[in-house]
């Protein structure tokens, strides 16, 4: 492991067209910072690996015949990488020149420092929410896209705000997401059963249970171009996601609530699903 050096992982899955981008930002984020990009390709069709070692000639590029998920890639790049801090990149994301210093500030000022992770902005410069509370079946039904979210707004019940101080919170999403490599592995990493979403929530609740603390940090920026990372469509997106949750809950709620409660979440998370469809259709 070499001191004070940053590995940045990147998961691609058709992402070409956000890619240029996120990468000329990486470029002067990493200035002065000894780093070393690898970046794990699913399976794309386009030419996303071509235009990494354009952009990123000594970035190390893993060609996945397969797409094996986010976590499970996220873990396979580890193997490839000896920094002591590890950041976590979606392809669709633009990072401020100070991004990844601020972070490591941030880890080398307090030992017991989890996962962290910036201040998260819309295209448009909007305020876009990374930060939430671990997930319970009440506030799940105010997760956003929700039918009830929509009604009452931001309520902040689930989602947590805009902070203007470092601030610690109960999870964070691993859009962009900095760690230290020796805790990353003291808890195992991403939990792979997790195909895609809900894995950043499942290792900040195992890293809390730790006493470790997870950080928003504001004075980090980045800006996510949301849904420009994959060509997955939304339903798909939203079947995952559901998936992931009710993953989420059978593992970690007990086994005996786990079988009264199970059913009642999946209920619920199928007649969200098609809420959203029914609305999104009477819009059209």
């Amino acid at each position: 492991m070499v001191k004070n050096k940053v590995s940045i992982v990147i998961v691609t899955h058709n992402s070409a067209p956000a890619l240029t981008g996120c990468l000329a930002s990486l470029h002067h984020a990493i200035e002065g910072i000894e780093s070393e990009l690898v970046v794990i390709d699913n399976g794309s069709d386009d030419d996303s690996p071509e235009q990494i070692k354009h952009q990123f000639p000594h970035a190390k590029v893993v060609v996945n015949v397969k797409n094996r998920g986010f976590a499970a890639a996220c873990n396979q790049a580890l193997r490839e990488t000896d920094g002591e801090f590890l950041l976590f990149l979606n392809p669709d994301v633009r990072l401020d020149s100070d991004c990844i210093e601020c972070l490591r500030s941030v880890i080398q000022n307090d030992h017991k420092a989890g996962a962290v992770v910036p201040r998260m902005r819309n295209v448009d410069d909007s305020f876009q929410a990374t930060c939430r509370r671990f997930p319970t079946i009440y506030n799940m039904a105010f997760s956003r896209g929700s039918i009830l979210a929509r009604s009452f707004g931001n309520s902040h019940i689930y989602t947590l705000g805009d902070f203007r101080e470092t601030t610690v919170v109960d999870a964070v999403a691993a859009t962009v997401l900095m760690i230290r490599r020796s805790l990353h592995d003291r808890v195992g990493g991403f939990d792979e059963r997790f195909f895609m979403y809900m894995e950043d929530t499942d290792l900040c609740l195992r890293l809390k249970s730790l006493g470790y603390r997870n950080y928003f940090v504001p004075g980090a920026g980045s800006v996510h171009d949301w849904g420009h990372g994959s060509n997955a469509g939304g339903s798909v997106r939203a079947c995952r996601h559901h998936l992931s949750v009710w993953r989420y809950f059978l593992k970690h709620l007990p086994n005996g609530f786990s079988l009264l409660v199970l059913p009642m979440i999946l209920v619920l998370n199928l007649l969200v699903v098609l809420a959203t469809l029914l609305f999104r259709r009477g819009r059209g």
